[in-house]
């Protein structure tokens, strides 16, 4: 099942050519009907869909089902797009389940970007967009705006932590785990141009270099710690091979606190990535 969510006008009456050509059927092997209908439906269709209209930003919920015998098997990213096109409208569908106010949006011009969905009615029927990273067609007033939650929910693995305190470890060890992690997700982002959108915020900056310091810290208090010192020690040359010195004065200018204390912090509070991810803010 796709399920996605649309401004487009006249759905009903432009989808079933649509369907027919994203999936390379027969316009008479489509079914779209209301969701209420039980009726009038063509229960032979090979791709089906049910929608329900809306009020708020987004008019439509599209529900489509594709039966095997049809001839393209499509992913949700390749439907939303064929469809967009089609309506000549944005399409929204799921980015991830653990962020599901988080949309996907096909747009008709092409390109794929994300935005905030949230209900603006308390059945559902009803969504509102709170904010996008790229404007969105037929939508001006969105506000244009990066999404930090999405930067922390983006996957990254972290090969250098998991040789040395792996999954699942418990007690102490699974604090060490989680500080490390976060340490050597900061380098690999610097390393891989900022995923999953190019951008990191100057706060969440700040708190890597904070969660560094605790890092520092619970080290002390391990025993038998030395081959995650090593990892930390290469995790630490990654970092200074991609960061410049400059005594914070770039972190300090972007959160507008000129008081911030640097000079007695330690050394990785004195560096700032070689190209500033929060610059386009």
């Amino acid at each position: 099942m796709y399920s996605f969510l649309t401004s487009a006008d006249k759905v009903p009456d432009v989808l079933p050519g649509v369907l027919a050509g994203a999936f390379g059927v027969q316009v008479s092997e489509t079914d779209v009907s209301d969701s209420s209908d039980w009726e009038t439906r063509n229960w032979d269709a090979l791709v089906t869909c049910e929608y329900e209209r809306l009020e708020g930003d987004l008019t439509w919920s599209l529900s489509v089902y594709e039966a095997k015998e049809a001839a393209r098997n499509l992913s949700e990213e390749e439907l939303a797009v064929l469809l967009s096109r089609g309506l000549n409208a944005p399409v929204f569908f799921a980015w991830g389940s653990e962020l599901p106010w988080i949309r996907r949006v096909a747009q008709p011009g092409g390109g794929i970007t994300l935005a905030r969905v949230v209900d603006s009615n308390d059945d559902g029927t009803g969504f509102s967009i709170q904010g996008a990273e790229s404007a969105i067609a037929g939508f001006p007033n969105v506000p244009v705006t990066h999404f930090s939650e999405v930067v922390r929910a983006f996957d990254i693995p972290t090969p250098v932590t998991d040789s040395v305190v792996p999954l699942g470890t418990s007690g102490e060890l699974e604090n060490v785990r989680g500080l490390l992690v976060n340490w050597e997700r900061l380098c690999i982002r610097m390393r891989s141009d900022w995923p999953p959108s190019g951008w990191y915020s100057a706060e969440m900056y700040q708190e890597d270099l904070k969660l560094r310091d605790q890092l520092e810290v619970i080290l002390e208090e391990v025993p038998d710690a030395d081959r995650i010192t090593a990892a930390v020690s290469a995790l630490d040359a990654q970092y200074r091979e991609l960061s410049v010195e400059d005594r914070g004065s770039a972190l300090c200018a972007a959160l507008e606190e000129e008081g911030i204390a640097m000079g007695g912090r330690p050394w990785y509070w004195q560096r700032r990535p070689a190209v500033l991810p929060w610059a386009d803010a």
